[in-house]
Protein backbone atom coordinates (compact mmCIF):
# COMPACT_ATOMS: atom_id res chain seq x y z
CA UNK A 1 0.00 0.00 0.00
CA UNK A 2 2.90 2.37 0.71
CA UNK A 3 4.25 1.99 -2.85
CA UNK A 4 0.83 2.78 -4.32
CA UNK A 5 0.70 5.94 -2.24
CA UNK A 6 4.18 7.00 -3.37
CA UNK A 7 3.45 6.41 -7.04
CA UNK A 8 0.19 8.35 -6.77
CA UNK A 9 2.13 11.36 -5.41
CA UNK A 10 4.69 11.41 -8.22
CA UNK A 11 4.44 14.55 -10.32
CA UNK A 12 5.33 14.19 -13.97
CA UNK A 13 6.08 17.36 -15.92
CA UNK A 14 4.84 16.75 -19.44
CA UNK A 15 6.10 19.13 -22.13
CA UNK A 16 3.61 21.04 -24.25
CA UNK A 17 3.11 19.31 -27.60
CA UNK A 18 3.45 22.05 -30.25
CA UNK A 19 2.89 20.05 -33.42
CA UNK A 20 -0.01 18.48 -35.30
CA UNK A 21 -0.63 14.84 -36.14
CA UNK A 22 0.16 11.62 -34.37
CA UNK A 23 2.36 11.50 -31.29
CA UNK A 24 5.99 11.06 -32.27
CA UNK A 25 8.85 9.48 -30.30
CA UNK A 26 11.20 11.90 -28.52
CA UNK A 27 14.03 10.90 -30.87
CA UNK A 28 12.11 12.55 -33.74
CA UNK A 29 11.34 15.77 -31.85
CA UNK A 30 13.21 18.71 -30.37
CA UNK A 31 12.67 19.64 -26.72
CA UNK A 32 12.93 23.31 -25.72
CA UNK A 33 13.16 24.40 -22.08
CA UNK A 34 12.65 27.87 -20.67
CA UNK A 35 15.42 28.89 -18.28
CA UNK A 36 14.79 30.03 -14.67
CA UNK A 37 16.36 32.96 -12.83
CA UNK A 38 16.59 33.68 -9.12
CA UNK A 39 15.97 37.19 -7.84
CA UNK A 40 16.19 38.33 -4.24
CA UNK A 41 15.04 41.47 -2.46
CA UNK A 42 15.37 42.40 1.22
CA UNK A 43 12.81 39.84 2.39
CA UNK A 44 11.98 37.41 -0.39
CA UNK A 45 13.41 35.25 -3.11
CA UNK A 46 11.71 34.91 -6.49
CA UNK A 47 12.05 32.58 -9.45
CA UNK A 48 11.58 34.35 -12.80
CA UNK A 49 11.33 32.33 -16.00
CA UNK A 50 11.35 32.32 -19.78
CA UNK A 51 7.85 31.33 -20.92
CA UNK A 52 6.52 30.17 -24.28
CA UNK A 53 3.76 32.06 -26.08
CA UNK A 54 3.73 30.36 -29.50
CA UNK A 55 5.55 27.79 -31.64
CA UNK A 56 4.95 28.47 -35.34
CA UNK A 57 1.15 28.62 -35.57
CA UNK A 58 0.53 26.85 -32.23
CA UNK A 59 -0.54 29.45 -29.65
CA UNK A 60 0.18 28.17 -26.13
CA UNK A 61 -2.71 28.81 -23.78
CA UNK A 62 -1.92 29.17 -20.08
CA UNK A 63 1.72 29.75 -20.93
CA UNK A 64 2.75 29.91 -17.25
CA UNK A 65 1.91 26.20 -16.93
CA UNK A 66 4.52 24.98 -19.46
CA UNK A 67 8.27 24.92 -18.78
CA UNK A 68 9.06 22.73 -21.79
CA UNK A 69 7.84 22.45 -25.37
CA UNK A 70 8.11 19.56 -27.83
CA UNK A 71 8.31 20.56 -31.49
CA UNK A 72 9.16 19.01 -34.81
CA UNK A 73 12.67 19.58 -36.16
CA UNK A 74 13.39 22.18 -38.82
CA UNK A 75 13.33 25.96 -38.98
CA UNK A 76 10.97 27.01 -36.17
CA UNK A 77 9.58 30.29 -34.86
CA UNK A 78 9.40 30.31 -31.09
CA UNK A 79 7.71 33.27 -29.40
CA UNK A 80 8.95 33.70 -25.82
CA UNK A 81 8.61 36.23 -23.01
CA UNK A 82 10.27 36.96 -19.67
CA UNK A 83 7.94 36.32 -16.73
CA UNK A 84 8.41 37.67 -13.20
CA UNK A 85 7.51 35.71 -10.09
CA UNK A 86 5.39 38.03 -7.98
CA UNK A 87 5.56 35.90 -4.83
CA UNK A 88 2.43 36.09 -2.68
CA UNK A 89 0.71 38.55 -5.05
CA UNK A 90 -1.02 35.70 -6.89
CA UNK A 91 -3.89 37.86 -8.16
CA UNK A 92 -1.45 39.94 -10.20
CA UNK A 93 0.34 36.98 -11.81
CA UNK A 94 -2.03 36.32 -14.76
CA UNK A 95 -2.38 40.04 -15.56
CA UNK A 96 1.41 40.54 -15.44
CA UNK A 97 1.97 37.45 -17.60
CA UNK A 98 -0.41 38.82 -20.24
CA UNK A 99 1.23 42.24 -20.04
CA UNK A 100 4.76 40.83 -20.29
CA UNK A 101 3.93 38.52 -23.18
CA UNK A 102 2.64 41.44 -25.26
CA UNK A 103 5.50 43.92 -24.61
CA UNK A 104 8.09 43.76 -27.35
CA UNK A 105 10.85 44.76 -24.91
CA UNK A 106 10.31 41.55 -22.88
CA UNK A 107 9.00 39.23 -25.60
CA UNK A 108 10.61 38.08 -28.81
CA UNK A 109 10.07 35.71 -31.73
CA UNK A 110 13.19 33.58 -32.03
CA UNK A 111 13.94 31.73 -35.29
CA UNK A 112 16.32 28.79 -35.23
CA UNK A 113 16.82 25.36 -36.76
CA UNK A 114 15.91 22.58 -34.33
CA UNK A 115 17.37 19.11 -34.79
CA UNK A 116 15.59 15.84 -33.93
CA UNK A 117 16.50 14.31 -30.57
CA UNK A 118 18.15 17.52 -29.33
CA UNK A 119 17.35 19.58 -26.24
CA UNK A 120 17.54 23.36 -26.27
CA UNK A 121 17.34 26.00 -23.57
CA UNK A 122 16.06 29.54 -24.07
CA UNK A 123 18.15 31.89 -21.92
CA UNK A 124 17.46 35.51 -21.04
CA UNK A 125 19.17 38.48 -19.48
CA UNK A 126 17.14 41.49 -18.34
CA UNK A 127 18.81 44.87 -18.95
CA UNK A 128 17.98 47.61 -16.43
CA UNK A 129 18.44 51.38 -16.53
CA UNK A 130 18.42 51.51 -12.72
CA UNK A 131 18.71 49.06 -9.85
CA UNK A 132 18.46 45.45 -11.16
CA UNK A 133 16.23 44.59 -8.20
CA UNK A 134 13.64 47.12 -9.37
CA UNK A 135 11.69 45.56 -12.24
CA UNK A 136 10.19 48.99 -13.00
CA UNK A 137 13.62 50.07 -14.32
CA UNK A 138 13.73 47.25 -16.89
CA UNK A 139 14.69 48.53 -20.37
CA UNK A 140 14.54 45.25 -22.30
CA UNK A 141 15.45 41.55 -22.19
CA UNK A 142 18.04 39.80 -24.36
CA UNK A 143 17.18 36.22 -25.35
CA UNK A 144 19.36 33.49 -26.85
CA UNK A 145 19.19 29.73 -27.42
CA UNK A 146 21.75 27.10 -26.40
CA UNK A 147 21.78 23.36 -27.02
CA UNK A 148 22.36 20.81 -24.24
CA UNK A 149 26.13 20.96 -24.94
CA UNK A 150 26.18 24.71 -24.21
CA UNK A 151 26.65 25.67 -27.88
CA UNK A 152 24.88 28.86 -28.91
CA UNK A 153 22.26 28.11 -31.56
CA UNK A 154 20.77 31.62 -31.64
CA UNK A 155 22.98 34.47 -30.41
CA UNK A 156 22.12 37.31 -28.03
CA UNK A 157 22.50 39.69 -30.96
CA UNK A 158 19.87 37.78 -32.96
CA UNK A 159 17.53 37.71 -29.94
CA UNK A 160 18.14 41.30 -28.83
CA UNK A 161 15.47 43.98 -28.71
CA UNK A 162 15.94 46.57 -31.43
CA UNK A 163 14.17 49.88 -30.84
CA UNK A 164 12.91 51.92 -33.79
CA UNK A 165 14.84 55.02 -32.73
Amino acid sequence: MGSVWLSACTIVDVPYRAYDGVELPLSQLALVKGDFYYRKDWLNSYVDAVRFQRVDHHAIENSRAWDEVLMQPGLRELEVYYSWDMGARIGLAPALANYASSRETVSRTLKFRAEPGKTYSVKAEPVFSGNPGDIASLDYVDFWVEDSEGRIVLSREDGRFQSDQ
